[in-house]
């Protein structure tokens, strides 16, 4: 059964940078008609589509259409759009998210081309924006913040860290990078998703060749993206152990 033909129960997929989303991405398109997914493939929707303001305008006859959201915005956007949507995230060790990111910086960047992975995890505007607890600052966001977009500079503190936690409870479908298969089965069997074999995209090649120190750098600086996973594993055991 193809989700389209499933229950009517809609998506929303929070796309945290590097952690497999686009790969996912394809398997959306699989499974919802063309009109069914925002953004639209090949349109206007897609300028600027990060832009939370601009998504929350959506008009009545667009939401009327979507059955699937996707995109790099926060966990609070699903609720201020439609409480009842049903909400998937896939998260990854930060660590290895972090080099895959500075990885893409060097390939896709013209002015991080010649750089050093040490040199793009200096760069400041990059830093907060993408790197800094990044994982943890999506999950972390509310709504009295008045959030322009997912790149707004957001310091956690354990108020900030809570908040990331409980919601992070809330998500209905929760992956893991290593365990992309076990994410993709849940939502098969949960809401008959149909589940082919697609090229993965956007993939580093090659194995990363990263310093000690630098490794040692992120894990400190991103002292409270590293705990975060550590609760998402624990809550997706806690999950699995319950059926």
């Amino acid at each position: 059964m193809s989700a389209s033909a499933s229950a009517r129960r809609n998506f929303f997929f929070v796309h945290v940078m590097k952690t497999g989303g686009s790969t996912f991405r394809q398997h959306i398109h699989a499974n919802f008609k063309g009109d069914e997914v925002w953004p639209r493939r090949q349109s206007e929707e897609t300028v600027e589509s990060w832009r939370i303001p601009r998504l929350l305008a959506l008009s009545p006859e667009r939401r009327a259409q979507v059955r699937v959201y996707m995109g790099h915005f926060p966990f609070v956007v699903a609720g201020l759009l439609d409480p009842a949507l049903a909400t998937l995230s896939i998260l990854r060790d930060p660590v290895e998210r972090i080099v895959s990111y500075l990885r893409q910086c060097q390939r896709e960047h013209q002015h991080h081309r010649d750089l050093a992975l040490e040199q793009i995890y200096d760069d400041e505007f990059y830093f907060k924006c993408f790197i800094l607890n990044h994982q943890c600052k999506i999950f972390a966001m509310t709504a009295q913040d008045r959030l322009d977009s997912y790149m707004d500079d957001i310091a956690i503190d354990e108020a900030r860290f809570a908040t990331a936690c409980a919601n992070l409870e809330r998500v209905d479908v929760l992956g893991l990078t290593e365990h992309h298969d076990d994410f993709l089965g849940t939502l098969r069997t949960r809401f008959g998703w149909t589940i082919r074999e697609l090229a993965r995209r956007r993939v580093a090649p090659g194995a990363a060749r990263v310093p000690a120190a630098l490794r040692a750098r992120i894990v400190a600086d991103n002292a409270a993206d590293i705990a975060f996973y550590e609760y998402a594993r624990e809550l997706l055991e806690r999950r699995t152990r319950h059926g």
